[in-house]
């Protein structure tokens, strides 16, 4: 089955990770749990919302395919048993809420904020941990396995209904903010999302849908990878070649390995072999000279 989204998120925050993130951050423990009550199913609906607006989808998508998601924890026990990584944690997950929220994000803040009992920057972190993690699942899948608009869009979609009845009822004016009385999700036959697919329920590959767009797009990236890799080898066969050819050195032309330039000082330029080609040929002076072929030769030996 593909992965409940509210289920997996509540699986982060454990009893441990909600004491040691309410020293973190100066807040009762009862507090923080409320604020993480309220900011999952508020991020998740939030993000179907933006999804189910013109473009959004696909916003979503191209801000994944631009992330690096090597740092990113899996879960967010990872990070909140140090300050310095909790903080930087949540920076990163800040761009993911803005993409999401977009101009409500301040006054979603304020909201759980009213609700919870705990500071406005207190529920702002809460979210960008929560968004961080979500956005790690995704981004991974959008990069290693093909998440598209579409897979994207139905695997929201079908659990759309969960958010909305998650949100407490304390928190009724956020889901008035965020148009959350839109969040149904579509009956009919199960769809692929909702049933079975081919990724593993694990962290570090949940089950998420494929789509014929996305193998066909892993298909190109590959196509491409060899093809890079051909013209490669191409380019470094013609270096190799180039390398191997004789050169003199002095201009870098190619020449002969096999022949032999003799220096004018040692060409044979005695009597016998003058008179033996001027009996081949009439001519031992200068070939260039002006004239026809032994011209000169021929009229020195006329009687």
């Amino acid at each position: 089955m593909a992965i409940h989204l509210l289920s997996y998120l509540k699986e982060q925050f454990t009893p441990g990770v909600i004491d040691q993130l309410s020293g973190d951050l100066g807040e009762t423990p009862a507090g923080t749990l409320k604020a993480v009550t309220g900011s999952l199913p508020t991020l998740l609906g939030a993000l179907t919302r933006r999804i189910q607006s013109s473009g959004g989808a696909m916003s979503i998508i191209s801000f994944l395919e631009k992330g690096d998601y090597s740092d990113t924890p899996l879960d967010v026990g990872q990070v909140t048993d140090s300050q310095p990584k909790t903080a930087d944690t949540s920076a990163a997950g800040r761009a993911f809420l803005d993409a999401v929220f977009e101009d409500k994000l301040t006054r979603t803040t304020g909201l759980i904020s009213t609700y919870s009992g705990v500071k406005p920057e207190s529920s702002l972190i809460i979210l960008e941990l929560a968004g961080s993690v979500l956005m790690g699942v995704l981004g991974r899948q959008e990069q290693e396995k093909g998440l598209t608009a579409n897979s994207l869009t139905t695997l929201l979609q079908g659990q759309a209904s969960d958010f909305r009845t998650a949100l407490p009822s304390g928190l009724d004016a956020v889901g008035s903010l965020l148009g959350f009385n839109e969040l149904e999700t579509t009956s009919g036959p199960t769809t692929e999302v909702q049933g079975e697919d081919n990724f593993s329920g694990t962290v570090l590959n949940p089950n998420i849908p494929k789509s014929a767009e996305g193998d066909r797009r892993r298909e190109n990236v590959s196509w491409l990878r060899w093809v890079m890799f051909a013209i490669a080898a191409l380019v470094l066969a013609l270096l190799v070649q180039k390398c191997r050819e004789n050169q003199n050195g002095v201009d870098g032309v190619s020449t002969d390995s096999t022949s032999r330039v003799e220096s004018n000082a040692v060409e044979d330029t005695s009597a016998a072999t003058k008179q033996s080609i001027k009996e081949a040929h009439g001519q031992v002076d200068d070939s260039t000279a002006s004239g026809p072929l032994g011209s000169r030769d021929s009229a020195q030996s006329r009687p």
